[in-house]
This record gives structure tokens, sequence and C-alpha cells, in this order.
């Protein structure tokens, strides 16, 4: 039988204001915390720089709050970490401070992937081991992902969950249709989404040919988006790889709290 592992060569930082934000979401009580988990994705979709934050704060505070099934003193401190999360500076490691709306990307960025990790696996019973930032191994050696002549390999998952014959992978991205629609383009950063995406689908039918229960999800933070559009920007970069087939799958951030 086949034995699945994760290399993992660099760990990344996780900042203050995300490890304060995850950790008040995920200790919410179950009935409360994935509603709330959810209209703070849709708060997220909306609000994605330092100027709406600070709009949103004068016009739309109080309506948003008031939605939210928890207490008041809760309101209170969850306001409290999302000031934190959009307005708290942070320096890179030259010490060079790290502008604002880039750093808030990155830590909406990691905020999914600190609550995948931490509310998933999906299927519990099956799961043995956890990684995250992993370059998946089977029997102990790194696994080479093919596009035809292409190797793409070097590449991660950002979580990972496995058992005995069992995988549940996770790439998560802020906004899944934003990130396909980006690779549409000529640029550098286009050809990086295609290659992210054949990567994932490559990677999606090497597994299921070893494993008896293989999943691997692009998954969105952003739950508003266009699922048919996204499976078809999806196909068409994996169809540069041979047969037309998506053996990836796409979910959103409600799709995946559905699932627990």
């Amino acid at each position: 039988m086949a034995l699945f592992s994760c290399y993992v060569d660099v760990e990344r930082f996780l900042g203050e204001p995300v490890k304060e934000l995850v950790h008040f979401l995920v200790c919410l009580r179950r009935r409360e915390r994935f509603p709330v988990i959810v209209q703070i994705a849709r708060f997220f979709q909306e609000v994605e720089h330092v100027s709406q934050f600070y709009n949103f704060r004068r016009e739309r505070k109080e309506e948003f709050l008031s939605s939210l099934p928890v207490s008041t003193a809760e309101k209170r401190i969850l306001w409290h970490l999302l000031e934190n999360f959009f307005l708290k500076h942070s320096e890179n490691s030259s010490g060079k401070e790290i502008p604002q709306d880039d750093l808030i990307a990155l830590r909406k960025g990691r905020l999914f992937e600190e609550l995948v990790y931490h509310l998933g696996p999906v299927n519990r019973e099956k799961v043995e081991l956890t990684s995250m930032h992993c370059q998946p191994m089977v029997n102990r050696k790194k696994l080479q992902i093919r596009c035809r002549s292409k190797v793409l390999s070097g590449k991660n998952l950002d979580v990972v969950f496995w058992g005995r014959g069992y995988v549940e992978g996770y790439e998560c991205k802020g906004n899944v249709q934003f990130f396909l629609e980006l690779g549409l383009g000529r640029g550098e950063k286009a050809r990086k989404v295609r290659e992210k995406v054949q990567y994932l689908n490559q990677l999606a039918l090497a597994l299921k040919n070893r494993f008896s229960e293989v999943h691997i999800y692009l998954a969105s933070f952003a739950p508003d988006i266009d699922i048919d559009r996204c499976r078809e920007l999806s196909l068409r970069y994996a169809s540069e790889c041979g047969k037309g087939e998506l053996h990836l799958e796409l979910i959103t951030i409600e799709d995946f709290i559905s699932y627990l």
C-alpha cells in the first residue's frame, strides 16, 4: 500500500492579528461559529483595502454587528480584532514596513488557511495526520507532477489531512474566481495561475491512482462566486495537460462548512 506524507521546507509566519481572529472564531459555540464565519467571509469579500474599511466603519459598522448572532461583548471583541487585522502595521524580515493593503491581502490568505486547518478535516474518522504548506510525498519521495513534458513540482498545498488510503488537500484562495480570471492574461502572473491549476489537477489524478479516496480542493474564502465560471476556467487550464477532465474540486467557505 502506498504511504502518503508531506515535505515542508518553509513555515510561514503567522502574525498576531490573524492568530487572535482565528482563535476567536474557532472558539465560538458551534451554532454561532459557522454563521459568523460566513458573515466574516462576506465582509472580507466586500472590504479589501484600508480605505474601504474606514468607509465601512463609518457607514455600516452598526448594521453589520447587529446581524451577528453573538453577544454584545463578543461583538465588541470581534470588531476590535477586525480593526487590528486591517490597521495594525507590520514589517518584513528586513525591517521595512509592508504596505498596508499588501499586508491585508497576506493576512486574509493566512486567515482562511488557519480556519481550514483548525476546523477540518471533512472526514475526521479517516484522518490520522495533518500538515500545512505540504509538498506531497508518496513512499517518502516527492511526487513529480507533469503537464505533458513540463515539470510542475516544487509547488505545495496549503493544508492537507490524510490517513490510510485517504488524502484531503486544500489550496486556499481569498477569491477563487478572481484568481482564475487572472489566468486569462498573457504575463507571468497569468502563467503561474494556469500552472497552479494544472498542478492541482494533475496532483489529484496522480494521488487518485495511488489511494482509495482523494479530494483536492481549490477553495474560496469569498462565498459569492460563480462556481460554473470557475469550473469552466479550471477545465480550460487543466486541458492543456491532456484529457479535458477536472480532477480537482471547487468549493467555497460555505461548502466547506456544510461538509463538516
